[in-house]
């Protein structure tokens, strides 16, 4: 009787443990004030860039938004983003994004990407015709949205690496030799 007694609290213990962890991260989960846009930027990347349905975008952007992609010179509107993303997405037709980390603050956030996919059509972006070559590069996203909607994307990326991979090589300046005093 009382091992079977000890037995139940036991359990009973352990059920109210797992109750509570529960319910406290169901409420972390409920009280973060950026969890409704990391869906809707979780949305975009699975939507738009993984699966080509860009009228996800139709709710989440300004009809105005502006792209900024550095060296290159900014993509302004959202058609003109649509079109930019359908670029990416033939010229590598296997893409994958994934999401590293995303932070929120307010109307801002940030995230840390990686892209995926074999460069089989011509790059929209560099100019280069397709080379077959399977790349994997990194970069960064700062945004910034208006009343629920995005309006200007700052995105960061690793193009020396993207380079590399497609085949590029890199040959530091020749420094002129120092001449000797005497």
């Amino acid at each position: 009787m009382k091992k079977s007694l000890i037995r139940s609290s036991l359990v009973l213990s352990l059920v109210f443990l797992l109750c509570l962890a529960f319910s406290c991260k169901k409420q972390a989960e409920d009280t973060d004030p950026g969890a409704e846009l990391k869906a809707r930027v979780r949305l975009e990347i699975n939507e738009a860039y993984n699966k080509g349905n860009l009228d996800v975008l139709d709710d989440m952007y300004s009809p105005d938004v502006l792209y900024h992609l550095t060296p290159y010179p900014d993509v302004v509107g959202l058609e003109a983003y649509k079109q930019y993303i359908t670029a990416q997405r033939t010229s590598y037709p296997d893409i994958k994004l994934t999401i590293q980390e995303i932070i929120v603050d307010g109307d801002n956030g940030a995230m840390r990407w990686t892209f995926e996919g074999t460069h089989e059509g011509d790059s929209p972006t560099l100019g280069i015709s397709a080379t077959g070559n399977h790349v994997k590069f990194t970069g960064t996203v700062v945004f910034h949205t208006v009343e629920g909607k995005g309006v200007e994307i700052w995105n960061n990326v690793d193009w020396m690496s993207l380079l590399k991979q497609l085949g590029y090589t890199f040959t530091p300046p020749q420094v002129p030799e120092k001449e000797e005093t005497n």
